[in-house]
């Protein structure tokens, strides 16, 4: 997936059933977050699908609830709590905003800016349906992964490169580096 596909992904879009052998689930990227603006199938392993869930009722779960608690969901200034995501061909979603206005978008057809205003209702109040979220429980922007990418970066080259080896050779590398753009291409059994 690309950083904006899978930065994007919403909570009902995770996939749930591994498909045949066990060893792989697979999913739908909607459209309009695609580089070609052609909903496609992705592929994700068991266990990463596994590992998402475990984020979801931990670190997510818990980040959700401090942002409850402080009501930073009330003083968003767009909300669009989602009443209703219909099945089939052209699933659609239906939401009812702040102002009560009532709508309904095709979910191919969401931009990656929509989806940041999705949420439901939770046990604790509204929820985004934003997978991804920073520890403020806010939607995660997709072109933060770089930064990401970076401070972990930086921290391994810290720790695993030997003091005495700091600034010599630039080709001879200690640390692993990755990219937004390498995870793409890694796939975990």
């Amino acid at each position: 997936m690309r950083r904006l596909e899978g930065g994007s992904l919403l909570t009902f879009e995770i996939p749930r059933i591994p498909l045949s052998g066990g060893r792989y689930c697979h999913g739908r990227v909607a459209a309009q977050v695609t580089r070609s603006k052609t909903a496609r199938t992705y592929y994700a392993s068991s266990g990463a699908v596994g590992d998402i869930e475990i984020d979801m009722e931990s670190s997510r779960a818990w980040s959700i609830g401090k942002a409850q608690a402080a009501g930073r969901y009330e003083r968003l200034p767009q909300m669009r709590l989602v009443t209703g995501v219909g099945g089939g061909l052209k699933p659609k979603v239906r939401w009812c905003d702040l102002d009560g206005v009532v709508g309904e978008r095709e979910l191919d057809k969401l931009t990656w800016q929509e989806r940041m205003l999705l949420f439901t209702e939770g046990p604790g109040g509204p929820e985004p349906l934003w997978l991804w979220l920073n520890e403020q429980g806010l939607p995660f922007l997709p072109h933060s992964w770089e930064g990401v990418f970076r401070a972990a970066n930086k921290r391994c080259e810290r720790v695993l490169t030997p003091p005495e080896h700091l600034r010599m050779d630039p080709h001879k590398v200690y640390a692993p580096y990755a990219t937004v753009h390498s995870a793409r291409h890694f796939v975990s059994a």
